[in-house]
């Protein structure tokens, strides 16, 4: 009998304030414009501010320490899955209750399908930007139905500033490529370079050196 831990009272309300977090104050849509950033020197001043995206916007963040062993993963009553136990393996810290490190897996899929049911974009910007945390994990094991919400996710960034190159390293560099605004603002605003604009798609080009946005939320990539 497959044991599925018992929700606490304020599951749904964290659902629910999940999806109000990811939309509240987020407009959807485009206006449709595909500006590209032309290759183009450095600004002559450097930005500041730091890129909010972490660094692997949809990691797991797994405690260090000893964990229980694969073999002594068992709840109080009942059993698990296979694709239960193969998310807990590795990630249950000794002395913490596997259930309990379950429900929260089960509760980040439900937050995903959750807020995907209403904005697809602002799932994948929750990911993207650490709101929704432990995808990787969670989708891989417990709902690959939702993949393509976690695979467009692991090609975008949040707002912030970033330098631009042919290897991105996560949290500091982004690849050439186009990319739409998730949910942005009205104020959305980018540069690139040397070049500035308001479009929710924009393609940076090669020999761009930086990219910064405000208002945009986060950016997904276009096609591959």
């Amino acid at each position: 009998m497959t044991h599925r831990p018992r929700r606490v009272a304020t599951a749904a309300a964290v659902l629910v304030t999940a999806a109000a977090v990811l939309l509240t104050g987020c407009s959807s849509g485009s206006d449709g414009k595909d500006t590209a950033a032309q290759d183009t020197p450095a600004p002559t001043a450097a930005v500041s501010a730091e890129p909010t995206r972490p660094t692997d916007p949809a990691s797991d963040a797994i405690p260090s320490g000893p964990k229980v062993p694969k073999g002594e993963l068992t709840p109080a009553t009942g059993s698990f899955t296979k694709k239960e136990k193969s998310y807990l393996s590795g990630r249950v810290p000794k002395g913490t209750d596997p259930a309990a490190v379950l429900q929260l897996g089960q509760e980040t899929c439900d937050r995903i399908a959750r807020v995907a049911e209403v904005d697809k974009d602002a799932a994948i910007g929750g990911i993207v930007t650490g709101q929704i945390g432990g995808a990787k994990g969670a989708v891989t094991h417990l709902c690959p139905d939702q993949e393509d919400i976690l695979t467009a996710a692991e090609t975008g960034f949040a707002d912030g500033s970033y330098s631009v190159g042919a290897k991105a390293k996560a949290g500091s560099v982004i690849t050439p490529g186009t990319y739409r605004a998730l949910t942005p603002t009205k104020d959305c605003t980018w540069t690139a370079g040397t070049k500035t604009g308001t479009a929710h798609k924009v393609t940076v080009t090669t020999g761009t050196r930086t990219f910064d946005s405000r208002g945009c939320f986060a950016w997904a990539r276009v096609g591959r």
